[in-house]
C-alpha cells in the first residue's frame, strides 16, 4: 500500500526535527534531512519546496506537541500560580535544555522566522488566557496580552542569561512568582 502524502510529510518533519535539533537551521541541508527520513531529495521537493518550508512544519510540529502537553498538565492544576508556573518552566526549559544539548539548535528559537514568531504568539495567548480571570478581578490598566508579551519575552531575555537549566527553571520561578503576586494572585 502507498504512503499516503499525509504521513510522508509527517516521516519528513519527524526526520527534519531531529536534524534540525541537532545542527540548527544554517548548517541543515535538504540532503540530511531526505536521508534522515530514508528518502530521495526529490521526493523530499515534492513534498516540501524548500527548507524554510521544512523549517516551519517542524516548528509548527513542535509547538502543537508541546502546548498539548501543557494543556494536559496544567488542567491537573487548581491555582494560577501553579498553572502559569508549570506552562513556563515546561516552555521555557524545553528551549534552554535543548540548546544546552544541541547548540546549533538556537536556531529553532531565531525570532528572524515567521515560525518561530509564531510560536512566541501562541505561548502569549496561552498565557493571557490563563491571567486573563485575575487582571480582570484586580482591575489592572494593563491587558493580559501586554502582561504576557512581559512574561513571555522576559522568559526569552533570562534563555539568553541563565548558565545552567537549574538557574532557568528557577529564574522562571521567580518571574512567574512577581506576575502572579501583581496581579493580586496567590503564591
Amino acid at each position: 500500500m502507498a504512503q499516503s502524502r499525509a504521513s510522508k510529510e509527517q516521516l519528513a518533519v519527524a526526520a527534519a526535527m531531529e536534524v534540525f535539533s541537532r545542527y540548527g537551521y544554517a548548517r541543515t541541508t535538504m540532503g540530511d534531512i531526505a536521508a534522515e527520513a530514508g528518502i530521495s531529495r526529490p521526493a523530499l521537493y515534492l513534498l516540501f519546496p524548500d527548507k524554510e518550508a521544512v523549517f516551519g512544519a517542524v516548528i509548527q510540529a513542535m509547538d502543537e506537541q508541546k502546548h498539548r502537553e501543557i494543556r494536559a498538565a496544567i488542567a491537573g492544576f487548581d491555582s494560577l500560580h501553579a498553572k502559569l508556573l508549570h506552562a513556563c518552566k515546561s516552555w521555557g526549559s524545553h528551549g534552554f535544555d535543548l540548546v544546552e544539548a544541541h547548540p546549533d539548535s538556537a536556531d529553532l528559537f531565531d525570532l528572524r522566522f515567521a515560525a518561530v514568531r509564531q510560536v512566541y504568539d501562541n505561548f502569549q495567548s496561552l498565557v493571557a488566557e490563563l491571567i486573563r480571570d485575575q487582571v480582570q478581578s484586580a482591575r489592572m490598566a494593563d491587558r493580559p496580552e501586554v502582561l504576557a508579551r512581559c512574561l513571555v519575552f522576559g522568559m526569552r531575555g533570562l534563555r539568553e542569561t541563565a548558565r545552567s537549566g537549574k538557574e532557568m527553571r528557577r529564574l522562571i520561578a521567580v518571574q512567574v512568582a512577581m506576575l502572579v503576586r501583581s496581579i493580586g494572585g496567590k503564591v
